[in-house]
């Protein structure tokens, strides 16, 4: 999200174009010196020239360039232009190409090869960038440059809108998003077939070192020596990911186990969880977490998880106070966030999460295909004093132990067993409707479900 915000009276930067100095987001400390100007080229036009005064004429007050270069012009780009080091032929200045890498985005154009292309067709940019063209090598060096800088940005930017009152940043709501790795779905390798691999592979290594004929080279194999090393490198990485996904098989109960020669990966990105797209093709994935503000059109919170499911992924509730200097408040998320250690979490910050405990869009689906369905837990009554539940006969239910099952993360959770007296269930008048079990009917309680707030029974 592009902030517009209102225009500072910052010093000008010694150039033609007229550029404000970028602003320095409150609390910060005193800046460095601005690059010297001739480490970066001049521009083709400055505000003067006929060529940016026809395009400027064209322009609606409203236009998305316009916005962009009042917001880039805000901005601290300090370590922006000190991570040029001034040595070799002069760079476009930072900031204009900054302006013209957002627009791209803004409409959709993520590449950088597409961003030297429309630097020649697109008038906006061309507005932007005082008409400048960067290449294509510029522009993927660019991007490269940019990439450890978009924290820094961003926090200026939410801090920015915080103090212009934009935004309270204190209410948001998260939701995921699986997003395609930059992997083949199609060459996925098991443990055994990367065994073969790496002895094949270090046998032509071997082979290089000495001068010898290699013979053969498979097509999955690198061309040259230096990217066969690098191959090499890529599948040791490969192989101590699948010896350690092979462990964690091991360790879950047999009935849970995966067949072991169906455990395979991406060696291209080892790090990407495999599962079904929203096309529901199989292949490496992301999930990418989005904290969206209540208030605004702002993102507060954003991370990137390797994982197909959202369980565990509370984190960018916890990155919205990195950004922002804000602790939020309330959060609205669906059922995959509502786990009880997602819960004790929250609490732990003083968060209020909004959410469906274990319930989702086809809870109530699935229950009408259940007329069979027992008597529900959420008709038992916790007596908290007495640390015990009361069935709907007024029976109360005894504690008989307590089990640690595993979560996601290496965590654990506790649940303690309560157990109603097989007498009491053996005559009730409601045993066939609550329970199959001749020893008495059995309820589960987690050890943070104390922190749970139901307003009524249908979760």
């Amino acid at each position: 999200m592009l902030l517009a915000l209102r225009p500072q009276n910052h010093p000008r930067l010694d150039s033609p174009c007229g550029a404000r100095e970028p602003h320095a987001a409150p609390n910060r400390p005193p800046r460095r010196d601005l690059p010297r100007r001739d480490r970066f080229a001049l521009p083709p036009w400055d505000r003067r020239s006929p060529q940016w005064l026809e395009i400027e004429d064209t322009l609606d007050a409203n236009h998305r360039a316009r916005a962009i270069a009042a917001a880039v012009d805000q901005l601290d780009l300090t370590d922006l232009f000190a991570s040029y080091a001034g040595v070799g032929s002069q760079p476009h200045r930072p900031d204009l190409m900054l302006k013209i890498v957002l627009y791209e985005i803004q409409t959709r154009r993520h590449s950088p090869a597409q961003w030297a292309e429309d630097v020649h067709e697109r008038r906006p940019l061309l507005w932007l960038g005082f008409g400048i063209t960067p290449s294509r090598t510029r522009c993927y060096a660019f991007r490269d440059r940019i990439g450890p800088l978009l924290e820094i940005l961003n926090r200026q930017v939410l801090e920015l809108a915080v103090v212009a009152g934009f935004t309270t940043a204190r209410r948001g709501a998260l939701d995921g998003t699986l997003i395609a790795a930059s992997a083949s779905r199609h060459r996925l390798v098991n443990l055994s077939r990367l065994e073969r691999r790496l002895a094949e592979l270090d046998r032509v290594i071997a082979a290089d070192k000495t001068g010898q004929d290699p013979g053969a080279i498979p097509a999955w194999m690198a061309r040259c020596p230096a990217q066969r090393r690098r191959q090499r490198y890529r599948f040791g990485v490969a192989r101590r990911t699948l010896l350690k996904q092979h462990a964690q098989n091991a360790r879950r109960p047999s009935q849970n186990r995966q067949d072991p020669e169906k455990i395979v990966l991406s060696t291209s990105d080892v790090e990407a969880a495999l599962g079904l797209d929203k096309e529901k093709v199989f292949r490496p994935l992301y999930n990418l977490q989005v904290v969206q503000d209540l208030e605004s059109s702002l993102v507060l919170g954003y991370e990137v998880f390797a994982q197909t499911s959202d369980a565990g992924t509370l984190m960018p509730l916890r990155r919205v106070h990195d950004r922002t200097g804000v602790w939020l408040e309330r959060a609205l998320a669906d059922a995959g966030y509502a786990s009880a250690l997602d819960l004790f979490d929250c609490a732990t910050v003083g968060l209020d999460l909004d959410a469906p405990y274990q319930a989702n869009d086809q809870t109530e689906r699935r229950r009408g295909q259940r007329p069979d369905r027992l008597i529900p837990k959420s008709q038992f009554v916790w007596r908290p004093e007495e640390q015990t539940y009361v069935c709907p006969q007024g029976h109360r239910l005894r504690a008989t132990g307590q089990e640690r099952r595993a979560r996601a993360e290496e965590r654990a959770v506790v649940l303690l067993t309560y157990r109603c007296p097989k007498e009491h269930c053996q005559a009730c008048p409601l045993a066939a409707r609550c329970t199959r079990d001749r020893n008495g009917r059995t309820i589960k309680r987690n050890e943070h479900e104390d922190l749970l707030t139901l307003p009524d029974c249908r979760y």
